[in-house]
């Protein structure tokens, strides 16, 4: 159980924000990060960013490999546990390669422990081998793994992590049939449903809800994240805004009619870009006017006086916006040290992925719609106009879009 235990430990975590900086929808903040050549695109294979994103996957692999290699030489009368810690190492080693080919491509594909010898000479493996690596081990998995756990047991790899990677995997591969039966098996299990508020989401008091699939877990003190240091405004205890949202995102919530804001009649007001929008937008990231942490309002603009002027130092926001995900009060007297837990997988991908098969194998149907406007207005706090178009082409878009968001 130690052992399997400590699998969990190569999963990202605080490193996933990052990869939306290698999009256009976040900006890498400071000139001189090793990422930011990436954004210039003038990084190359020796860029640090690359390495380390193939060397903690390949750290988390040697660590599966060895795992399974050896727990067979676990005598124990209890050949159930010992199936369900197979089952959730091959989940982690699965997830890892998911990461791997959706960054590189064709992988080496490495399922037993090697020595040096074998490393520095093996080849990359095809990645529609790999794709169906992956489908065999979490299909497998999955039968191997209970739907749920006991309270104390949180955490720990479930059946619907494995279907819900499945589905994610297939719709990589391009196996659209495939992965929204995965998808489906996920919703129909009853196990999952939305949080009631996007706003307290990614809160500490959300932590473990029914949205939850996967996650890195975390505890303050013990084994922390710096998610608050690395993410929150300037003025907040000198964090670093390392990442930070561009134009480009916020343009992409639509106003709360339901339109893009270059829609006519979708009463976006240029002068006010953050009133009647869709109100995601202002539960993920920070804009002029917020309360922060600290009881102070954020002011990013360049006259302000404020820590955070763009400007005043080389690590308040270019852009003017800072992350709002993640970034929670009760860290704020130490942000190096959050126990705050790091989602890899929620229900509403899962809702997203199910619709984005079927409209990519132009399937549509009542329940494609279902599962998109329960991303829309199945919470709370908020309440999108319903999708009601049933065009392969539009619906594509607004699935497209729906995941940025």
């Amino acid at each position: 159980k130690l052992a399997v235990n400590a699998l969990y430990t190569d999963l990202d975590d605080v490193n996933i924000v990052s990869w939306d900086a290698l999009t256009d929808i976040v900006h890498t903040n400071q000139s001189f990060n090793v990422q930011a050549y990436i954004e210039l695109g003038t990084h190359d294979a020796t860029n640090s960013k690359i390495y380390e994103e193939w060397k903690k996957a390949y750290v988390g692999i040697r660590a599966t490999n060895y795992f399974l290699e050896n727990v067979d030489k676990i005598n124990s009368a209890n050949g159930t546990l010992i199936n369900q810690f197979k089952g959730e190492a091959k989940v982690l080693r699965a997830y890892q390669y998911i990461k791997l080919v959706g960054f590189f491509g064709d992988v080496p594909l490495i399922t037993t422990p090697i020595s040096i010898a074998e490393g520095q000479s093996i080849q990359r493996t095809p990645v529609a081998e790999v794709w169906r690596f992956v489908a065999n081990e979490l299909n497998e998995a999955a039968q191997l793994l209970p739907k749920t756990y006991a309270a104390t047991e949180k955490g720990r790899i479930t059946q619907g992590a494995a279907l819900g990677l499945l589905a994610r995997a297939e719709l990589y591969a391009g196996n659209y049939q495939k992965s929204a039966e995965a998808a489906e098996q996920v919703i129909t299990s009853g196990v999952y449903g939305l949080h009631d508020s996007y706003e307290k989401l990614f809160s500490y008091a959300a932590e473990n809800s029914k949205e939850v699939l996967l996650d890195k877990q975390f505890i303050k003190d013990t084994y922390s994240n710096n998610i608050f240091q690395e993410l929150a405004p300037y003025s907040q205890k000198n964090s670093n805004s390392t990442f930070v949202p561009t134009k480009v995102i916020v343009d992409a919530f639509e106003t709360s009619q339901g339109k893009s804001i270059s829609e006519a009649g979708s009463g976006y007001n240029p002068a006010k870009p953050y009133e009647n929008r869709d109100s995601r937008l202002k539960y993920s990231i920070f804009l002029e006017g917020d309360i922060l942490p600290s009881g102070a309002i954020f002011k990013p603009q360049p006259n302000s006086g404020s820590a955070d002027a763009i400007g005043s130092t080389y690590i308040a926001s270019t852009t003017g916006l800072n992350i709002k995900k993640y970034i929670n009060s009760d860290d704020f007297a130490n942000p190096a040290n959050c126990g705050i837990n790091i989602i890899l997988l929620r229900y509403a991908e899962i809702l997203l992925t199910y619709a984005e098969a079927k409209i990519e194998l132009n399937q549509i149907d009542a329940d494609v719609l279902t599962a998109i406007n329960a991303v829309r207005n199945g919470r709370s706090d908020v309440k999108q106009p319903a999708v009601t178009t049933t065009l392969q082409a539009e619906l594509r878009e607004i699935v497209r879009r729906e995941r940025a968001v």
